[in-house]
């Protein structure tokens, strides 16, 4: 009895084996994960960047009443800190490696550190310091970007030994920021 019941675990355990185990972090996104990552950029973080900096840049121009320019200008800073601190607590990094999702986070903590900063800058009616720190945040912002990349092929055809599985194509870390 005790050895058709330890029999019967032995072969539990190796059949949960053959269950392919869940990803790590270490295994890298996949390409839903950063068509995800893309979309938050593309419909809340890139549009909202874009406004608060053509309304810094070009408000007083369009907008002749002062108060609603400075109510404008505090609702864009907030809506980019909410799409920013979405960014940080984002779980799907485009990385492969620890450090690559440790520079992420590094990134990411920054830029949202920096737009905090931006929204009191813009609450106090600092038009010259908020642009100034719009603009550390876009280098910052290019500066990540240069550090997750697609690995992508120069060719438009490449040779067959060096053709991608697109469901294998991922961003790719590199120490000094370049595509790997």
């Amino acid at each position: 009895m005790i050895r058709a019941a330890f029999t019967a675990a032995c072969a539990a355990a190796v059949a949960s084996c053959a269950h392919a185990s869940p990803k790590s972090p270490d295994d890298g996104p996949t390409i839903a994960s950063v068509a995800e990552l893309g979309a938050l950029m593309k419909n809340e973080i890139n549009p909202a960047f874009s406004r608060l900096t053509f309304l810094l840049l070009h408000g007083d121009s369009v907008e002749e009443d002062a108060e609603a320019l400075d109510a404008e200008l505090g609702r864009s800073a907030s809506r980019l800190r909410g799409a920013i601190a979405k960014l940080r607590a984002w779980t799907h990094v485009p990385a492969k490696t620890a450090q690559g999702r440790e520079v992420f986070f590094t990134f990411a903590e920054s830029v949202d550190q920096m737009t905090e900063k931006l929204v009191v800058k813009v609450s106090r009616g600092e038009r010259g310091a908020a642009e100034a720190q719009l603009e550390q945040i876009a280098d910052t912002c290019n500066n990540c970007h240069h550090f997750f990349r697609l690995k992508i092929e120069d060719s438009v055809v490449p040779a067959k030994s060096a053709r991608i599985d697109p469901a294998k194509t991922a961003f790719v870390f590199t120490q000094q920021g370049s595509r790997e």
